[in-house]
Protein backbone atom coordinates (compact mmCIF):
# COMPACT_ATOMS: atom_id res chain seq x y z
CA UNK A 1 0.00 0.00 0.00
CA UNK A 2 1.49 3.70 -0.92
CA UNK A 3 -0.55 6.64 1.49
CA UNK A 4 -1.06 9.00 -2.21
CA UNK A 5 -4.94 9.10 -1.08
CA UNK A 6 -4.29 8.79 2.99
CA UNK A 7 -5.86 11.59 4.54
CA UNK A 8 -8.49 13.15 2.24
CA UNK A 9 -11.75 13.71 3.78
CA UNK A 10 -14.54 12.46 1.26
CA UNK A 11 -17.64 14.53 0.76
CA UNK A 12 -20.70 11.81 -0.56
CA UNK A 13 -22.76 13.01 -3.68
CA UNK A 14 -25.75 11.12 -3.80
CA UNK A 15 -27.32 14.01 -1.09
CA UNK A 16 -31.21 14.49 -0.55
CA UNK A 17 -32.50 12.05 -2.88
CA UNK A 18 -36.22 11.40 -2.47
CA UNK A 19 -38.52 8.57 -3.16
CA UNK A 20 -40.04 10.65 -5.31
CA UNK A 21 -36.28 10.92 -7.23
CA UNK A 22 -33.82 7.88 -6.50
CA UNK A 23 -33.63 7.40 -2.74
CA UNK A 24 -32.21 8.47 0.57
CA UNK A 25 -28.79 10.23 1.26
CA UNK A 26 -26.77 12.74 2.96
CA UNK A 27 -23.62 13.79 3.05
CA UNK A 28 -20.58 12.13 4.75
CA UNK A 29 -17.51 12.92 5.55
CA UNK A 30 -14.56 10.73 5.97
CA UNK A 31 -10.96 9.68 5.65
CA UNK A 32 -10.00 7.90 2.12
CA UNK A 33 -8.85 4.68 2.34
CA UNK A 34 -5.37 4.36 1.80
CA UNK A 35 -4.58 3.37 -2.03
CA UNK A 36 -2.38 0.25 -3.14
CA UNK A 37 0.72 1.15 -5.82
CA UNK A 38 -0.67 0.63 -9.70
CA UNK A 39 1.89 -2.18 -9.50
CA UNK A 40 0.06 -4.23 -6.37
CA UNK A 41 -1.99 -7.09 -7.78
CA UNK A 42 -4.84 -6.18 -5.39
CA UNK A 43 -5.48 -3.21 -7.13
CA UNK A 44 -6.13 -0.64 -9.47
CA UNK A 45 -9.29 -0.08 -9.80
CA UNK A 46 -12.36 2.27 -11.19
CA UNK A 47 -14.03 4.44 -12.82
CA UNK A 48 -15.86 5.38 -16.17
CA UNK A 49 -14.43 6.85 -19.00
CA UNK A 50 -17.31 7.71 -20.80
CA UNK A 51 -16.98 10.16 -23.50
CA UNK A 52 -15.39 7.44 -25.40
CA UNK A 53 -13.05 9.00 -27.97
CA UNK A 54 -11.92 6.42 -30.85
CA UNK A 55 -8.33 6.76 -29.95
CA UNK A 56 -8.84 6.06 -26.38
CA UNK A 57 -11.38 3.87 -25.96
CA UNK A 58 -13.82 1.18 -28.20
CA UNK A 59 -16.53 2.53 -29.84
CA UNK A 60 -19.92 1.97 -28.42
CA UNK A 61 -21.15 -0.45 -29.96
CA UNK A 62 -18.08 -2.63 -29.38
CA UNK A 63 -16.54 -1.34 -25.81
CA UNK A 64 -18.00 -4.52 -24.16
CA UNK A 65 -15.73 -7.18 -24.19
CA UNK A 66 -17.00 -9.89 -26.84
CA UNK A 67 -18.76 -12.69 -25.31
CA UNK A 68 -16.96 -16.25 -25.40
CA UNK A 69 -18.87 -19.56 -26.17
CA UNK A 70 -17.54 -21.25 -23.42
CA UNK A 71 -19.77 -21.55 -20.59
CA UNK A 72 -18.33 -18.98 -17.42
CA UNK A 73 -16.08 -20.93 -14.89
CA UNK A 74 -18.49 -19.45 -12.17
CA UNK A 75 -21.56 -21.51 -13.16
CA UNK A 76 -20.75 -24.14 -10.63
CA UNK A 77 -20.52 -22.18 -8.35
CA UNK A 78 -22.52 -23.25 -4.87
CA UNK A 79 -23.43 -21.87 -0.86
CA UNK A 80 -23.92 -18.68 -0.02
CA UNK A 81 -22.65 -14.80 -0.75
CA UNK A 82 -24.05 -12.01 1.08
CA UNK A 83 -25.01 -8.79 -0.55
CA UNK A 84 -24.54 -5.52 0.59
CA UNK A 85 -26.42 -1.91 -0.06
CA UNK A 86 -27.85 1.23 0.59
CA UNK A 87 -31.39 2.00 1.06
CA UNK A 88 -33.20 3.08 -1.99
CA UNK A 89 -36.89 2.67 -4.04
CA UNK A 90 -34.59 1.56 -6.96
CA UNK A 91 -33.81 -2.08 -5.28
CA UNK A 92 -36.83 -3.14 -4.56
CA UNK A 93 -37.89 -5.72 -7.51
CA UNK A 94 -33.73 -6.29 -6.68
CA UNK A 95 -34.52 -7.08 -3.52
CA UNK A 96 -37.93 -8.63 -3.49
CA UNK A 97 -37.95 -10.13 -6.95
CA UNK A 98 -34.42 -11.82 -8.37
CA UNK A 99 -32.68 -11.96 -5.57
CA UNK A 100 -35.48 -14.80 -4.69
CA UNK A 101 -35.09 -15.92 -8.30
CA UNK A 102 -31.18 -16.53 -8.18
CA UNK A 103 -31.56 -18.99 -5.23
CA UNK A 104 -34.15 -20.61 -7.03
CA UNK A 105 -32.53 -21.36 -10.37
CA UNK A 106 -29.10 -21.87 -8.83
CA UNK A 107 -29.64 -23.20 -5.18
CA UNK A 108 -27.19 -20.58 -4.10
CA UNK A 109 -28.65 -18.74 -0.88
CA UNK A 110 -28.63 -15.18 -1.39
CA UNK A 111 -28.61 -12.91 2.27
CA UNK A 112 -29.37 -9.03 1.49
CA UNK A 113 -28.86 -6.76 3.99
CA UNK A 114 -29.34 -2.97 3.70
CA UNK A 115 -29.14 0.30 5.42
CA UNK A 116 -28.83 3.74 4.84
CA UNK A 117 -26.27 5.50 2.08
CA UNK A 118 -23.73 6.85 4.62
CA UNK A 119 -23.74 3.73 7.03
CA UNK A 120 -23.11 1.47 4.52
CA UNK A 121 -20.49 2.88 2.56
CA UNK A 122 -18.60 2.99 5.59
CA UNK A 123 -18.94 -0.29 6.14
CA UNK A 124 -18.67 -1.53 3.01
CA UNK A 125 -14.96 0.76 3.27
CA UNK A 126 -14.10 -1.27 6.10
CA UNK A 127 -15.17 -4.44 5.18
CA UNK A 128 -13.00 -4.37 1.97
CA UNK A 129 -9.81 -2.41 3.58
CA UNK A 130 -9.96 -5.41 6.51
CA UNK A 131 -10.81 -8.77 4.04
CA UNK A 132 -13.20 -9.45 7.21
CA UNK A 133 -15.41 -11.09 4.74
CA UNK A 134 -19.20 -9.69 6.16
CA UNK A 135 -20.08 -9.30 2.33
CA UNK A 136 -19.28 -10.85 -0.74
CA UNK A 137 -21.41 -8.06 -3.04
CA UNK A 138 -21.42 -4.30 -2.66
CA UNK A 139 -23.79 -2.37 -4.51
CA UNK A 140 -21.94 1.10 -4.92
CA UNK A 141 -23.17 4.33 -5.92
CA UNK A 142 -20.65 5.54 -9.36
CA UNK A 143 -18.60 7.41 -7.26
CA UNK A 144 -17.12 5.07 -4.69
CA UNK A 145 -15.54 2.82 -7.85
CA UNK A 146 -12.59 5.46 -7.77
CA UNK A 147 -12.06 5.04 -4.40
CA UNK A 148 -12.60 1.43 -3.77
CA UNK A 149 -10.73 0.55 -6.74
CA UNK A 150 -7.47 2.26 -6.08
CA UNK A 151 -7.70 1.82 -2.60
CA UNK A 152 -8.13 -2.47 -2.91
CA UNK A 153 -11.44 -2.20 -1.17
CA UNK A 154 -13.33 -4.23 -4.26
CA UNK A 155 -11.24 -7.12 -6.53
CA UNK A 156 -10.78 -7.06 -10.61
CA UNK A 157 -13.18 -8.36 -12.27
CA UNK A 158 -11.64 -9.46 -14.80
CA UNK A 159 -9.01 -11.47 -12.73
CA UNK A 160 -11.81 -13.23 -11.00
CA UNK A 161 -12.66 -14.28 -14.44
CA UNK A 162 -16.16 -12.60 -14.99
CA UNK A 163 -17.19 -12.73 -18.77
CA UNK A 164 -19.51 -9.59 -19.45
CA UNK A 165 -22.44 -9.51 -21.70
CA UNK A 166 -22.17 -7.84 -24.52
CA UNK A 167 -24.90 -5.96 -24.92
CA UNK A 168 -24.66 -3.68 -22.00
CA UNK A 169 -24.62 -0.40 -22.80
CA UNK A 170 -20.79 0.84 -23.41
CA UNK A 171 -20.92 3.81 -21.10
CA UNK A 172 -22.52 2.54 -18.79
CA UNK A 173 -20.20 -0.50 -18.45
CA UNK A 174 -17.49 2.23 -18.82
CA UNK A 175 -18.65 3.70 -15.13
CA UNK A 176 -16.54 0.19 -13.64
CA UNK A 177 -13.59 1.22 -14.94
CA UNK A 178 -9.90 1.59 -13.25
CA UNK A 179 -8.68 3.85 -14.66
CA UNK A 180 -10.53 5.08 -16.80
CA UNK A 181 -11.14 4.16 -20.72
CA UNK A 182 -11.15 7.91 -21.75
CA UNK A 183 -10.53 10.95 -20.42
CA UNK A 184 -7.80 12.39 -17.99
CA UNK A 185 -6.74 9.98 -15.25
CA UNK A 186 -5.14 9.95 -11.91
CA UNK A 187 -1.32 10.68 -11.70
CA UNK A 188 -0.39 6.82 -10.41
CA UNK A 189 -2.57 5.26 -12.98
CA UNK A 190 -1.43 7.38 -16.10
CA UNK A 191 -0.03 4.15 -18.10
CA UNK A 192 -1.77 1.61 -16.22
CA UNK A 193 -4.24 -0.72 -17.99
CA UNK A 194 -7.73 -0.41 -17.54
CA UNK A 195 -9.59 -3.22 -15.57
CA UNK A 196 -13.34 -3.60 -14.80
CA UNK A 197 -13.73 -3.12 -11.07
CA UNK A 198 -17.64 -2.73 -10.65
CA UNK A 199 -20.39 -3.85 -12.98
CA UNK A 200 -23.35 -1.35 -13.38
CA UNK A 201 -26.92 -3.40 -12.82
CA UNK A 202 -29.41 -0.59 -12.95
CA UNK A 203 -28.37 2.85 -15.57
CA UNK A 204 -29.46 5.65 -13.58
CA UNK A 205 -29.02 8.69 -16.09
CA UNK A 206 -30.70 12.08 -16.75
CA UNK A 207 -33.87 12.21 -18.64
CA UNK A 208 -35.57 15.08 -20.23
CA UNK A 209 -39.90 14.89 -19.06
CA UNK A 210 -42.31 17.07 -21.25
CA UNK A 211 -45.90 17.59 -21.28
CA UNK A 212 -47.13 16.50 -24.25
CA UNK A 213 -49.83 18.93 -24.11
CA UNK A 214 -47.30 21.81 -24.78
CA UNK A 215 -44.19 19.52 -26.77
CA UNK A 216 -46.33 17.01 -28.68
CA UNK A 217 -42.98 15.61 -30.08
CA UNK A 218 -39.79 15.74 -27.90
CA UNK A 219 -37.72 19.21 -27.97
CA UNK A 220 -34.10 17.53 -29.59
CA UNK A 221 -32.75 21.36 -28.35
CA UNK A 222 -32.95 23.98 -26.29
CA UNK A 223 -33.61 26.52 -28.49
CA UNK A 224 -37.03 24.60 -29.36
CA UNK A 225 -37.17 24.35 -25.46
CA UNK A 226 -37.38 28.05 -25.28
CA UNK A 227 -40.11 28.89 -27.71
CA UNK A 228 -42.34 27.21 -26.42
CA UNK A 229 -41.99 27.76 -22.85
CA UNK A 230 -41.45 31.79 -23.68
CA UNK A 231 -44.79 31.39 -25.73
CA UNK A 232 -46.91 29.26 -23.11
CA UNK A 233 -45.98 30.23 -19.74
CA UNK A 234 -48.89 31.73 -17.85
CA UNK A 235 -47.00 31.62 -14.11
CA UNK A 236 -48.15 31.31 -11.44
CA UNK A 237 -50.89 28.51 -12.96
CA UNK A 238 -48.05 27.01 -15.72
CA UNK A 239 -44.39 27.36 -15.56
CA UNK A 240 -42.71 26.81 -18.91
CA UNK A 241 -39.34 25.02 -16.51
CA UNK A 242 -38.01 24.34 -13.37
CA UNK A 243 -34.85 23.19 -11.59
CA UNK A 244 -33.08 21.53 -8.58
CA UNK A 245 -31.91 25.15 -7.19
CA UNK A 246 -30.26 23.80 -4.11
CA UNK A 247 -27.17 23.75 -3.50
CA UNK A 248 -24.38 21.08 -3.69
CA UNK A 249 -25.34 17.54 -5.70
CA UNK A 250 -29.10 19.11 -6.51
CA UNK A 251 -28.20 22.16 -8.42
CA UNK A 252 -25.76 20.59 -10.61
CA UNK A 253 -27.62 17.75 -11.71
CA UNK A 254 -29.69 20.12 -13.48
CA UNK A 255 -26.39 22.10 -14.50
CA UNK A 256 -24.69 19.17 -15.95
CA UNK A 257 -26.81 18.65 -19.28
CA UNK A 258 -26.79 22.74 -20.07
CA UNK A 259 -22.90 22.46 -19.25
CA UNK A 260 -22.40 19.17 -21.53
CA UNK A 261 -24.65 19.64 -24.29
CA UNK A 262 -22.42 23.16 -24.46
CA UNK A 263 -19.25 20.84 -25.07
CA UNK A 264 -18.14 22.45 -21.66
CA UNK A 265 -16.53 20.30 -19.58
CA UNK A 266 -16.43 19.71 -15.43
CA UNK A 267 -12.61 19.21 -15.49
CA UNK A 268 -10.00 19.77 -18.77
CA UNK A 269 -7.50 16.56 -19.52
CA UNK A 270 -5.16 18.36 -17.51
CA UNK A 271 -6.84 18.72 -14.21
CA UNK A 272 -7.61 22.22 -14.44
CA UNK A 273 -11.48 23.09 -13.85
CA UNK A 274 -13.25 23.48 -16.71
CA UNK A 275 -16.22 25.09 -15.47
CA UNK A 276 -15.90 28.69 -16.46
CA UNK A 277 -15.08 28.33 -20.00
CA UNK A 278 -17.01 30.03 -22.77
CA UNK A 279 -19.02 27.02 -23.00
CA UNK A 280 -19.81 26.17 -19.66
CA UNK A 281 -20.47 30.59 -19.15
CA UNK A 282 -23.03 30.43 -22.46
CA UNK A 283 -24.76 26.79 -20.59
CA UNK A 284 -25.81 28.76 -17.25
CA UNK A 285 -26.53 31.61 -18.79
CA UNK A 286 -29.13 29.78 -20.88
CA UNK A 287 -30.17 28.28 -17.62
CA UNK A 288 -30.66 31.61 -15.94
CA UNK A 289 -32.85 33.19 -18.56
CA UNK A 290 -35.03 30.78 -17.99
CA UNK A 291 -35.68 31.92 -14.41
CA UNK A 292 -38.44 34.15 -15.39
CA UNK A 293 -40.63 31.27 -16.30
CA UNK A 294 -40.33 29.46 -13.59
CA UNK A 295 -40.68 29.75 -9.81
CA UNK A 296 -39.40 32.45 -7.66
CA UNK A 297 -38.37 29.73 -5.06
CA UNK A 298 -36.67 27.59 -7.28
CA UNK A 299 -33.40 28.39 -4.87
CA UNK A 300 -34.45 26.26 -2.75
CA UNK A 301 -36.23 23.20 -4.60
CA UNK A 302 -35.22 19.66 -4.67
CA UNK A 303 -36.78 16.78 -6.39
CA UNK A 304 -40.11 17.10 -4.36
CA UNK A 305 -40.63 20.58 -5.24
CA UNK A 306 -39.49 20.08 -8.66
CA UNK A 307 -41.41 16.94 -9.73
CA UNK A 308 -43.84 18.17 -7.82
CA UNK A 309 -45.05 20.97 -9.99
CA UNK A 310 -44.62 18.58 -13.36
CA UNK A 311 -46.81 16.06 -11.61
CA UNK A 312 -49.40 18.87 -10.91
CA UNK A 313 -49.66 20.05 -14.00
CA UNK A 314 -47.79 22.90 -13.64
CA UNK A 315 -44.68 22.58 -14.99
CA UNK A 316 -44.50 22.13 -19.00
CA UNK A 317 -40.74 20.16 -18.21
CA UNK A 318 -37.77 19.35 -16.32
CA UNK A 319 -34.73 17.00 -16.28
CA UNK A 320 -34.57 14.43 -13.65
CA UNK A 321 -33.11 11.16 -13.78
CA UNK A 322 -35.11 8.06 -13.87
CA UNK A 323 -36.12 7.23 -10.65
CA UNK A 324 -39.18 9.66 -11.38
CA UNK A 325 -40.45 8.19 -14.38
CA UNK A 326 -40.42 4.38 -12.70
CA UNK A 327 -42.07 5.57 -9.64
CA UNK A 328 -44.47 8.62 -9.79
CA UNK A 329 -45.58 9.63 -13.79
CA UNK A 330 -48.30 6.96 -14.50
CA UNK A 331 -49.16 6.77 -10.37
CA UNK A 332 -52.26 8.43 -9.76
CA UNK A 333 -52.09 9.07 -5.90
CA UNK A 334 -49.05 11.09 -6.88
CA UNK A 335 -49.84 12.57 -10.26
CA UNK A 336 -52.71 14.66 -12.29
CA UNK A 337 -51.03 13.89 -15.58
CA UNK A 338 -50.81 10.23 -16.12
CA UNK A 339 -50.42 9.34 -19.22
CA UNK A 340 -49.25 13.01 -20.21
CA UNK A 341 -45.45 12.73 -19.38
CA UNK A 342 -42.54 11.54 -22.04
CA UNK A 343 -39.46 11.21 -21.94
CA UNK A 344 -36.58 11.56 -24.12
CA UNK A 345 -32.77 11.82 -23.86
CA UNK A 346 -32.15 15.92 -22.64
CA UNK A 347 -31.58 18.27 -25.41
CA UNK A 348 -28.75 19.02 -27.25
CA UNK A 349 -26.79 22.88 -28.13
CA UNK A 350 -24.04 21.13 -30.22
CA UNK A 351 -24.42 17.73 -28.16
CA UNK A 352 -26.98 16.00 -26.30
CA UNK A 353 -25.17 16.04 -22.35
CA UNK A 354 -27.19 14.01 -20.12
CA UNK A 355 -25.31 13.20 -16.99
CA UNK A 356 -25.22 9.57 -15.56
CA UNK A 357 -25.40 7.91 -12.30
CA UNK A 358 -25.42 4.34 -11.98
CA UNK A 359 -25.86 1.71 -9.32
CA UNK A 360 -22.74 -0.34 -9.83
CA UNK A 361 -21.83 -3.59 -7.83
CA UNK A 362 -18.50 -4.53 -6.96
CA UNK A 363 -16.99 -8.02 -5.07
CA UNK A 364 -15.25 -7.16 -1.85
CA UNK A 365 -11.46 -7.86 -1.26
CA UNK A 366 -12.69 -10.54 1.44
CA UNK A 367 -14.98 -12.22 -0.26
CA UNK A 368 -15.79 -15.39 1.09
CA UNK A 369 -17.75 -16.65 -2.32
CA UNK A 370 -16.07 -15.00 -5.42
CA UNK A 371 -17.16 -17.56 -7.23
CA UNK A 372 -20.69 -17.26 -6.47
CA UNK A 373 -20.36 -13.61 -6.21
CA UNK A 374 -19.71 -13.78 -10.21
CA UNK A 375 -22.32 -16.10 -11.03
CA UNK A 376 -24.90 -13.46 -9.36
CA UNK A 377 -23.50 -10.32 -11.50
CA UNK A 378 -23.15 -12.24 -14.78
CA UNK A 379 -26.61 -13.99 -14.25
CA UNK A 380 -28.47 -10.77 -13.15
CA UNK A 381 -26.63 -8.68 -16.13
CA UNK A 382 -27.79 -11.92 -18.70
CA UNK A 383 -30.30 -11.03 -21.59
CA UNK A 384 -32.89 -12.93 -20.06
CA UNK A 385 -32.86 -11.90 -16.74
CA UNK A 386 -32.38 -7.98 -17.84
CA UNK A 387 -35.21 -8.51 -20.10
CA UNK A 388 -37.76 -9.65 -17.22
CA UNK A 389 -35.82 -5.85 -15.21
CA UNK A 390 -36.90 -3.85 -17.57
CA UNK A 391 -39.98 -5.99 -18.25
CA UNK A 392 -41.18 -4.60 -14.62
CA UNK A 393 -40.17 -0.79 -15.52
CA UNK A 394 -37.10 -0.77 -14.27
CA UNK A 395 -33.76 1.24 -15.95
CA UNK A 396 -31.97 -2.04 -17.40
CA UNK A 397 -28.26 -2.00 -18.79
CA UNK A 398 -28.76 -3.78 -21.71
CA UNK A 399 -29.71 -2.18 -25.03
CA UNK A 400 -32.39 -5.31 -26.26
CA UNK A 401 -33.74 -4.87 -23.07
CA UNK A 402 -34.26 -1.17 -22.79
CA UNK A 403 -35.50 -1.60 -26.83
CA UNK A 404 -37.53 -4.28 -26.28
CA UNK A 405 -41.16 -3.62 -28.17
CA UNK A 406 -43.33 -5.28 -25.28
CA UNK A 407 -41.18 -3.90 -22.51
CA UNK A 408 -41.12 -0.26 -24.16
CA UNK A 409 -44.80 -0.27 -25.17
CA UNK A 410 -45.57 -0.54 -21.22
CA UNK A 411 -42.76 1.82 -19.63
CA UNK A 412 -41.89 4.68 -22.58
CA UNK A 413 -39.12 5.73 -20.85
CA UNK A 414 -37.24 2.59 -21.35
CA UNK A 415 -35.79 3.51 -24.74
CA UNK A 416 -34.83 6.86 -23.59
CA UNK A 417 -32.97 5.64 -20.67
CA UNK A 418 -31.32 3.55 -23.81
CA UNK A 419 -30.62 6.72 -25.80
CA UNK A 420 -29.32 8.70 -22.80
CA UNK A 421 -27.09 6.45 -21.83
CA UNK A 422 -25.84 5.76 -25.12
CA UNK A 423 -25.12 10.01 -25.23
CA UNK A 424 -23.79 10.76 -21.82
CA UNK A 425 -20.69 12.56 -20.73
CA UNK A 426 -19.22 11.30 -17.30
CA UNK A 427 -18.03 13.10 -14.18
CA UNK A 428 -14.44 13.47 -13.25
CA UNK A 429 -13.67 10.33 -12.29
CA UNK A 430 -11.75 10.94 -9.00
CA UNK A 431 -12.40 10.67 -5.42
CA UNK A 432 -12.42 14.27 -5.59
CA UNK A 433 -15.35 14.09 -7.69
CA UNK A 434 -18.23 15.30 -4.63
CA UNK A 435 -16.01 18.05 -3.70
CA UNK A 436 -16.18 19.33 -6.82
CA UNK A 437 -19.57 19.04 -6.78
CA UNK A 438 -19.79 20.87 -3.74
CA UNK A 439 -17.82 23.68 -4.70
CA UNK A 440 -20.16 24.00 -8.10
CA UNK A 441 -23.46 23.49 -6.45
CA UNK A 442 -22.50 26.41 -4.02
CA UNK A 443 -22.28 29.34 -6.48
CA UNK A 444 -24.99 27.58 -9.06
CA UNK A 445 -27.23 27.93 -6.10
CA UNK A 446 -26.25 31.64 -5.63
CA UNK A 447 -25.78 32.47 -9.29
CA UNK A 448 -29.70 31.70 -8.88
CA UNK A 449 -30.72 33.27 -6.21
CA UNK A 450 -28.81 36.79 -7.66
CA UNK A 451 -30.74 36.18 -11.21
CA UNK A 452 -34.56 35.65 -9.67
CA UNK A 453 -36.74 38.62 -10.38
CA UNK A 454 -33.52 39.78 -13.13
CA UNK A 455 -34.22 40.34 -16.74
CA UNK A 456 -30.94 40.72 -17.88
CA UNK A 457 -27.56 40.50 -16.93
CA UNK A 458 -27.73 36.79 -16.49
CA UNK A 459 -24.33 36.21 -18.99
CA UNK A 460 -22.14 38.78 -15.51
CA UNK A 461 -24.35 36.95 -12.97
CA UNK A 462 -22.85 33.32 -14.93
CA UNK A 463 -19.16 34.67 -15.38
CA UNK A 464 -19.24 35.43 -11.69
CA UNK A 465 -20.45 32.57 -9.97
CA UNK A 466 -18.54 30.07 -12.95
CA UNK A 467 -15.56 31.96 -12.15
CA UNK A 468 -15.57 31.73 -8.05
CA UNK A 469 -16.32 27.61 -9.05
CA UNK A 470 -13.53 27.12 -11.12
CA UNK A 471 -10.81 28.62 -8.52
CA UNK A 472 -12.38 26.67 -5.99
CA UNK A 473 -12.26 23.41 -7.84
CA UNK A 474 -8.52 24.16 -8.75
CA UNK A 475 -7.95 24.73 -5.22
CA UNK A 476 -9.07 21.52 -4.44
CA UNK A 477 -7.13 19.89 -6.77
CA UNK A 478 -3.82 21.79 -5.46
CA UNK A 479 -4.45 20.31 -2.37
CA UNK A 480 -4.25 17.10 -3.32
CA UNK A 481 -2.27 17.87 -5.90
CA UNK A 482 -0.19 14.15 -5.19
CA UNK A 483 -3.18 12.24 -6.55
CA UNK A 484 -2.61 14.98 -10.66
CA UNK A 485 0.57 15.56 -10.94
Amino acid sequence: MNDFMKDYNRVTRRQLLKAGGLGAAAIAAAPIVAACSPAASASPAASAAASQSASQAPAASSAAPAASSAAPASQGASGQITIGSFQDPAMKPFREVFIKQFEQETGIKVVYEETSYDAFYEAAKRDGMNKTGAYDIYVMDDNWVPEFAAGGVIQSLDKLGLQVNPDIIAKGLDQGYWPPRSGPRLSAFKDTTPELYALVIIDDVNLLYYNTDYFPDAPDTWDAMETVIKAKTKAPDLYGFAVRGAKGNPVCMTYLPFLFSYGGKFVNDDWSAGVNSPEAIAALTRELSWLPYMPSSVASFDTDQMTGLLLQGKCMAITDYTGTAVTAIDNASSSKVVGKINLATTPKQVVNGPAIGTFICGISAGAQNPDAAVQFLEWFTSDKIQLQFAQGGSAAVTQKALTDPTAAGKYRWLPAIATSVANCTPKPRTPDEPKFEDVLGTQLNIAITKAIGQTTGFDAIAKSALDTAAAGINDVIQKNKSLYI
